[in-house]
């Protein structure tokens, strides 16, 4: 993809975007465009879950595993525009380990030690400006968060992002609650939707932009659908420029 298929959203001395059309609606992806993973958060949710599901393998090997098994998911989910979720993300690392299945009561309580973790340690944002640069934007446009879950429900998100000192208030498209994830165009069409919702002249993809941080899932996803789209480096820097030239 050529460069300016991934930055034509943002005129060189700020104001607005060059387009035809007004930006009226931002989409914002979460992880690496908006926060990062408190560090301490993954081995802590790892080690309960290492314990929980297969306590004789060595904890090493189930981190690895765990990765290899999430970077498993989410490729089923660019390939099939389909959200793979907590409980599919453990049976794929349990299937690499050579063990059974979740267990379906195991679940609730799974996910709740997890969402006990999170809050301990939730994400912190990119960079410091991003919260009051968020709340800005969604003073003047509506703005969307579009984002694939993996492990942590939408309804933990919510959660987090309050934590991570983001507003309420903002449009939120979330691929457990959709079933669809990125780059699918049906969840940037919910994103759409959210946006027409928040602002009634928000009128159709062409006034949204997408800001985040994968070629394939946030450029790609957000052109193939009709909105545009700009790909931000996942340090926050790219994210805050790129909010402090929409407003």
């Amino acid at each position: 993809m050529s460069d300016t298929v991934r930055r034509p959203a943002l005129a060189p001395e700020g104001g607005q975007p060059e387009s035809a059309q007004p930006v009226r609606g931002i989409s914002l992806d979460i992880w690496g465009t908006l926060v990062g993973s408190d560090p301490a958060f993954k081995p802590a949710r790892n080690e309960m879950l290492r314990r929980a599901l297969a306590p004789s393998v060595a904890a090493d090997r189930f981190d690895a595993t765990l990765r290899a098994a999430d970077r498993d998911a989410d490729e089923i989910c660019m390939t099939r525009g389909r959200d793979v979720g907590f409980t599919e993300r453990l049976d794929l690392a349990l299937a690499r380990l050579g063990a059974g299945a979740v267990i379906p009561e195991q679940v609730d309580d799974l996910m709740a030690a997890q969402a006990d973790l999170a809050r301990t340690h939730h994400p912190r944002p990119l960079h410091p400006d991003l919260p009051g640069l968020v709340a800005a934007a969604a003073a003047a446009k509506a703005v969307v968060l579009t984002s694939n879950t993996g492990m942590l429900p939408g309804s933990l998100m919510r959660e987090l992002l309050a934590l991570a000192g983001f507003p309420a208030g903002l449009g939120e498209v979330f691929s457990n609650e959709t079933g669809w994830a990125k780059p699918a165009p049906q969840i940037f069409a919910c994103t759409i939707e959210m946006a027409r919702n928040l602002d009634e002249t928000c009128e159709g993809a062409r006034f949204v932009i997408h800001l985040g941080d994968n070629p394939v899932a946030d450029v790609d996803g957000a052109t193939a659908a009709g909105l545009r789209a700009l790909l931000v480096a996942p340090d926050g820097e790219g994210t805050a420029a790129a909010l402090r030239q929409l407003l």
